[in-house]
């Protein structure tokens, strides 16, 4: 990898980011400008230059996009009397040839030991422009990466609701069971938990349907907390768990944009629907790092080539069976952390799916 430089290109920046160096993680020795939309980035060395690369890759600019950066490679004439391998050319992506011009090993080989770099190309026909450094792409490499996270923290709010309901995102429900599992990948053991049951105030009567499906008794939440509360005492557990682990959550910091702990649900909705919903219908105080999570369906969906119906049939492609109620908050929690160990185990790299402030850092919140 001799001929790696240190020089990154970063293309089509979105017009909402009016300068890109506040995004940086490490500052570079030389920027240059090349029009508003593109920017080149060189670094002292190769080292440090792949270690912004790697952070800015998971930046979303916007939803469903993340930022378009790369190496910048210089065009090269070939050396006389050698050949230079041609890149092999896919339906969506073009791969370039990071050899030198001496170099005669097969491209299928090159591939295998990474040394061929797929990248999107503008204007080429068949080029996907919707997500340019997807992390998703990269899931058949498993083993030229590491996974970028010790832990992941599980959550799966239970809410209120009635037979027959609208579509959960016209729905007004109240998170009525706060459940975490504080997970190691590494060992698949459960750490931490926390746990709280939360009375609902716009609805404060639970209806039948919602009893029978989460197993969550009136007088239960009754005796709960009130949303904020829990928030509030969740924040505190957070804190707590996360020092003593030396974890950090995702753009909690401009130079660790990633951290080696993140959210992980199950689908959107957690975080994406319910929460956001209810606090906003209720001007509560949102911590701002309920803004990042990991949809473990996205990542299951991309991994293992299939698309489950639901929960259930997600853990029995992977020969996982449900223990517990399903619907508790609390076992479904536990079952998704089982789920999550699984496919970090099966190679998976897990990065961060949806941000609903990509360009805002998390300094605000104090862990």
């Amino acid at each position: 990898m001799d001929n790696f430089d240190s020089t990154l290109i970063i293309k089509n920046i979105p017009k909402s980011i009016s300068d890109i160096t506040n995004l940086l993680p490490t500052v570079p020795k030389e920027t240059k400008s090349f029009g508003r939309r593109r920017v080149l980035l060189t670094y002292d060395n190769e080292a440090t230059a792949q270690a912004v690369l790697r952070q800015l890759q998971q930046l979303e600019v916007t939803p469903g996009k993340r930022l378009n950066a790369a190496f910048f490679r210089k065009n090269e004439k070939p050396a006389a009397n050698t050949k230079t391998i041609k890149p092999v050319r896919a339906n969506k992506t073009t791969q370039c040839n990071l050899h030198t011009a001496g170099e005669t090993a097969a491209p299928q080989i090159s591939k295998q030991l990474g040394l061929l770099e797929t990248i999107y190309v503008e204007g080429e026909p068949g080029a996907d422009k919707t997500n340019t450094s997807s992390y998703l792409t990269k899931l058949r490499k498993p083993h030229l990466t590491m996974q970028p996270y010790k832990y992941v923290i599980c959550i799966d709010f239970e809410a209120t609701c009635w037979e027959n309901q609208a579509p959960p995102k016209w729905r007004e429900s109240e998170i009525i069971e706060f459940p975490a599992m504080l997970v190691n990948l590494q060992t698949g053991k459960i750490e931490a938990e926390f746990h709280k049951y939360v009375m609902p105030i716009e609805s404060p009567k639970l209806s039948a349907y919602c009893t029978e499906l989460t197993g969550i008794q009136q007088q239960t939440v009754d005796n709960g907390v009130p949303l904020q509360t829990a928030i509030m005492m969740f924040q505190e557990w957070l804190r707590k768990e996360l020092r003593a682990r030396n974890l950090q959550l995702p753009k909690m910091s401009k130079d660790k944009l990633i951290g080696n702990c993140a959210f992980v649900t199950w689908t959107d909705w957690d975080f994406g629907i319910c929460l956001a919903k209810e606090c906003k219908r209720k001007l509560l105080k949102k911590p701002s790092y309920f803004n990042q999570w990991i949809d473990l369906r996205a990542i299951f969906r991309q991994w293992y080539k299939y698309r489950p119906i639901n929960f259930a049939d997600a853990l029995s492609h992977v020969k996982l069976v449900f223990e517990g109620r399903e619907h508790s908050g609390r076992d479904d929690a536990r079952n998704l952390a089982a789920l999550a160990y699984k496919i970090a185990s099966d190679g998976a790299q897990f990065a961060i799916t949806k941000d609903l402030a990509p360009f805002q850092l998390n300094s605000n919140c104090i862990l």
